[in-house]
């Protein structure tokens, strides 16, 4: 017997968890940017680097709760389908929060809003 509930769970945790590490390496990319072309240190650049430093902090979130859902936090994983929900509910608004402050543009969909769900 195959347990669908938990194939889609795993999943869904596997595409939020892939969309935190795209976001996370790409920050990273964008902060050495800045570094290695020394505008890091104008103000223009402190500013962008304040901002992906606070997209860091909100994807280190993202990643906690991503965390809690998996079960393999401290905190034991919530049980509820509304607070499942709220969970991933939080995690995107944690990524278009960071998106805006790291000079994304699009949008992407919500991977709890996917057709089929």
């Amino acid at each position: 017997m195959v347990d669908l509930q938990g194939a889609r769970h795993e999943r869904r945790l596997e595409m939020y968890r892939a969309r935190v590490t795209e976001r996370l390496r790409t920050n990273r990319a964008a902060v050495e940017t800045l570094y290695q072309g020394g505008t890091l240190f104008s103000p223009q650049g402190t500013r962008a680097g304040r901002a992906l430093l606070r997209a860091h902090q909100l994807l280190q979130r993202a990643s906690t709760l991503l965390e809690q859902l998996s079960g393999d936090g401290v905190v034991p994983a919530p049980r509820l389908p509304e607070r499942i929900d709220e969970h991933y509910r939080e995690v995107d608004t944690l990524l278009s929060r960071s998106d805006a402050l790291s000079g994304r543009n699009h949008r992407a969909a919500s991977v709890a809003r996917l057709p089929g769900r």
